[in-house]
């Protein structure tokens, strides 16, 4: 949605180069074309750094680790190590996160960028034409752009959910006191995490996922073990759900679904929406000729927009919306204004985390894609319990899956397992470089280590 006009190219910039979202979409090509020596402001009309370590992976990762180790200790029993009291104090558990936000140095983000080489300017960007912004009353012309806004959550239409209200993820990790109950509306990643979050403080959980599986983006076994987990933890977990209603009573808040084609009703004390995301493009994009959508800024692989010296990074571009997605893209975007042989971006092996316990990681292909996309395959499926570090650490929940080409190159993977999140780098590698899986199979693997797991499953696959 957008409409060029026609204006002059000044003859002098304010700036080389102005970015617009100071978190890893932006912060990275700012400090990165402030050191080849050009002069470059970023434009932040939120929290400097962005989402990841001012709202979501830090916070969120910390509150999950501070869960695991409440739990941990609640089962220590088992090993022998006697725990007599456990309990927790949620104010601070959340003092805990605080101080991992305050650890990233975000609070100090304009001082660091302003050592960098960079200006800083606070407040909302708005494209006057293709070569100048406002911000407020002030005017700021520059020869390049990079867009790296983010996204805002995107209100479902279901009936009173306004009225009754809600919270999202950027509440609920500042919560002080839990809620008794909560139903979390969406089973991706987000809501996964704070089901275990919330379930793992004593919090009674709900969690309702349209698709058939949780982490409906990812192949099914992934979903389906995380789901019946869950359901050993106590979650309710409602697939194939459709949420229709929120109405407020005496007793709480009502949330009335449609599950499995029966109308079904919940009464709780809060609600967490974990739905869609939109792209940040409130921006007078139309003035600067860029073309965009509600759900995102379309770039070529050097990561240009519709106007050639506008670039966009991060979230507002999609595909993934990942903190190690935007850094990636923000480096090809600097790379790219700045010299003459261009690099382009590669989305063919992108690692995926979910960390919830146990951990949930993919890369490449899920098995849908590949029969969407009507390509022949072979897959290998390994529970973790056969190697011996399920055994030294009693866990055996989770497994390793491989998707291979008909001649053995690796085209996917997904594991779930208690460190998934590190194991899948070794796929994810194989993945970008097209190695067959007996080549994972053939390299040493050391013992006991839940990577064996991987090796095992490569091990299945046929090679040639």
């Amino acid at each position: 949605m957008a409409y060029r006009q026609k204006h002059k190219r000044p003859t002098r910039f304010d700036y080389d180069l102005i970015v617009i979202g100071s978190g890893s979409g932006g912060g990275v090509a700012a400090t990165a074309s402030a050191r080849k020596g050009k002069k470059v402001a970023i434009i932040e009309a939120g929290a400097i750094g962005g989402e990841c370590p001012n709202f979501g992976c830090v916070p969120t990762k910390s509150l999950l680790g501070a869960a695991e180790a409440y739990h941990n200790a609640k089962n220590a029993g088992k090993y022998g190590v006697k725990v007599r009291s456990v309990d927790f104090d949620y104010r601070q558990v959340k003092a805990w996160k605080d101080s991992r936000v305050h650890n990233t140095g975000t609070h100090e983000g304009t001082k660091a960028y302003k050592r960098a080489g960079v200006d800083v300017h606070k407040g909302r960007a708005h494209f006057l034409d293709k070569w100048t912004v406002s911000i407020g009353k002030k005017r700021f012309t520059a020869s390049k752009f990079l867009i790296a806004t983010g996204t805002y959550n995107v209100i479902p239409p279901i009936e009173g959910l306004k009225q009754t209200g809600f919270i999202t993820y950027k509440e609920a990790i500042d919560l002080e006191k839990l809620p008794k109950s909560i139903f979390i509306i969406g089973g991706g990643a987000i809501g996964c995490e704070f089901a275990q979050i919330f379930n793992t403080f004593g919090v009674r959980v709900h969690i309702a996922e349209f698709m058939d599986h949780l982490l409906p983006k990812e192949d099914t076994e992934v979903g389906a073990l995380v789901g019946q987990l869950f359901e050993r933890e106590k979650i309710h977990v409602h697939t194939t759900t459709k949420v229709i209603e929120v109405k407020a009573t005496t007793k709480g808040k009502e949330v009335i679904y449609i599950e499995g084609g029966k109308t079904r009703r919940a009464t709780v004390e809060e609600v967490l929406l974990a739905t869609g995301k939109g792209a940040m493009t409130d921006m007078g994009l139309e003035n600067a000729g860029v073309k965009y959508s509600q759900r995102s800024i379309p770039t070529n692989k050097r990561m240009q927009t519709s106007a050639a010296h506008i670039y966009a990074a991060g979230d507002v571009t999609g595909p993934y919306m990942f903190t190690h997605m935007a850094s990636y893209q923000s480096r090809i975007a600097a790379h790219n204004m700045w010299s003459r042989k261009k690099r382009e971006a590669d989305y063919h092996a992108v690692p995926r985390c979910v960390f919830v316990t146990p951990e949930a990681a993919s890369v490449g292909l899920t098995e849908s894609e590949l029969n969407d996309k009507n390509i022949e395959y072979q897959k290998a499926l390994v529970p973790i319990g056969v190697v011996g570090r399920s055994n030294t650490s009693d866990q055996s929940d989770g497994f390793v899956k491989v998707l291979a080409s008909h001649n053995g190159v690796i085209l996917g993977a997904s594991i779930v397992a208690p460190r998934a999140g590190e194991m899948i780098h070794e796929l994810t590698l194989a993945c970008q470089l097209g190695l067959k899986a007996h080549q994972i199979e053939q390299t040493i693997h050391a013992f006991p280590t839940w990577s064996q797991a991987v090796r095992s499953a490569c091990a299945r696959i046929i090679s040639f």
